[in-house]
């Protein structure tokens, strides 16, 4: 085998310590078809010309990187990206201390390979993957009252997912066939990119004033997807059940759409960007899967605040809000909603002058202190004009800031509950409570929930004293019981504990690192 011994072996042990899956079988058959390549001539020569690329692509293969079908799928999004970007991932892939471990190792190697036959060491390692004490060994999976269970079989997992998306077909969260009445108000739907409460906590935000403001505080709201465009849309549709991945790029069903809701109940939309909404054709899925025909609020005159992942302007979020507020204070419409989406946290935002590298992971704590303080400071400017308004700040999902196995900062191709469990907040304006107290709801929920909230605000405004008690609005919010899914990959919550699926993995225990 060679140097192809020194291969296996640095891959076992990145397996043991689970920073990559190992697929037994096409790993074995690999490491046979090397021995056996020295046969014959013609089969070594054959080996010189396709063993370091099928190495190659194995590595992948079994590292935590996106699958290359996800790849290939995205290559015109992943060929936008700017340089800089590139690099900046680049130095998150080559972590330069496993490259000196690597190094180390090999020095190692080679002085044993003098004395010790590598291949036998190597095939027993390949070997010891079938044993039972690696990986997720000591996991136990939990029922819902916390008893250690058996794990579940597939056919039953696979089951109650099915069962969960026919369940989630047939429910609704928003009452169309009430009219906007009474007390007229506003809704602010304020959309946030890469941010959960993993996220929160890693950077020492969790607790920040704009949260102090939070008239209802969702701590287990599910995102149900960790990239833009679904979670974007899931929003959008809120207004029906959580829907499976691939319905998502289907025709919507009227009923689902929350601002066409909205408009037929009396108020005028509006739509409003941070950026151009061109990367990955976001704003085209906003319009077509997501239903929201608003015009688009022009945020050239705002102050340009970061060049975004692609090279393009990223615009201030308090500078594009307050543009938007002044413009709305001038309109007739007695009821306005608004969708407004921001990519300020994005990975690989960097600054304007661009004078130096930055890398966007540390600087996400300052762009995050940033766009807090933002909305708190629009949050102002609206309670001071007098207006009603209710304002939502609901995140796509999370950043994946803190480092894990499972996979490499920033890449959110598992949809787990670091990444997918968000905090959502609802501020109202010109609310005299005293003392000002926050509603929290601990339940698991979903977008639904936020549809039915919004409905029950149209159906009777959340505004003066006559409303009495705001905790009266959370009577039946519908629950949801967690499930995310990306186009390779599912976590759902079964019992108490995580299960995981992929189209190449059948469902496993996952460990979310809590």
């Amino acid at each position: 085998m060679g140097l192809w011994a020194f291969y296996f072996l640095i891959k076992i042990i990145l397996f043991y310590t689970g920073y990559i899956n190992f697929h037994f079988f096409v790993n074995l058959a690999f490491a046979l078809a090397l021995i056996f390549s020295h046969a014959r001539p013609r089969l070594l020569q054959i080996k010189r010309w396709v063993a370091i690329p099928i190495g190659i692509i194995l590595f992948y293969f079994d590292s935590p990187l996106p699958p290359l079908r996800n790849i290939i799928a995205k290559l015109d999004q992943l060929l936008g990206f700017s340089f800089n970007y590139y690099i900046e991932l680049l130095g998150r892939i080559l972590d330069w201390r496993i490259l000196v471990a690597l190094a180390v190792s090999f020095v190692i190697y080679y002085a044993l390979s003098k004395k010790i036959r590598m291949t036998t060491i190597a095939m027993l390692a390949i070997f010891s993957v079938l044993l039972p004490f690696h990986s997720n060994s000591s996991m136990q999976a939990y029922d819902s009252d916390g008893q250690v269970i058996g794990i579940p079989s597939d056919a039953v997992l696979t089951e109650s997912l099915d069962g969960f998306f026919v369940e989630e077909s047939g429910r609704t969260g928003f009452n169309r066939s009430q009219k906007a009445s009474g007390q007229a108000f506003d809704i602010l739907v304020i959309n946030v990119c890469s941010l959960a409460w993993d996220d929160l906590k890693y950077v020492k935000e969790e607790d920040n004033p704009l949260f102090k403001r939070f008239h209802y505080l969702f701590t287990s709201f599910n995102s149900a997807s960790s990239y833009s465009g679904p979670s974007i849309i899931r929003l959008l549709r809120a207004s029906r059940g959580q829907q499976d991945q691939r319905d998502l790029y289907k025709k919507p069903v009227e009923d689902s759409l929350l601002f066409n809701n909205l408009k037929t109940a009396g108020f005028q939309t509006q739509f409003a960007l941070n950026h151009d909404g061109k990367y990955g054709d976001l704003l085209q899925e906003i319009r077509t899967d997501g239903g929201l025909s608003a015009p688009l609020f022009d945020n050239k005159q705002a102050t340009p605040y970061l060049r975004a992942f692609d090279g393009s302007q990223v615009y201030e979020d308090y500078s594009v809000l307050s543009n938007w507020w002044d413009a709305r204070m001038k309109l007739p419409a007695e009821r306005v909603a608004l969708f407004y989406n921001t990519i300020t946290l994005h990975d690989g935002n960097r600054a304007l002058d661009g004078a130096r590298l930055e890398n966007s992971v540390e600087t996400y704590s300052r762009r995050l202190h940033k766009l807090l303080e933002d909305v708190d400071r629009f949050y102002t400017k609206v309670n001071n004009s007098g207006r009603q308004v209710v304002i939502v700040f609901i995140p796509e999902h999370g950043a994946a800031i803190r480092r894990n196995k499972n996979e490499i900062v920033g890449m959110r191709e598992i949809p787990s509950p670091n990444v997918t469990n968000i905090p959502v907040g609802i501020m109202l304006t010109n609310k005299s409570d005293s003392p000002f107290k926050t509603n929290r709801i601990d339940q698991p929920t979903s977008y639904l929930a936020t549809s039915e909230l919004i409905s029950k605000f149209v159906a009777k405004p959340p505004f003066g004293a006559s409303t009495g008690n705001l905790e009266a609005y959370l009577k039946d919010l519908p629950s949801t019981r967690f499930v995310a899914e990306n186009e390779d990959s599912v976590i759902m919550k079964f019992g108490a504990s995580y299960y995981f699926r992929s189209n190449d993995i059948n469902w496993n225990l996952f460990d979310t690192g809590n």
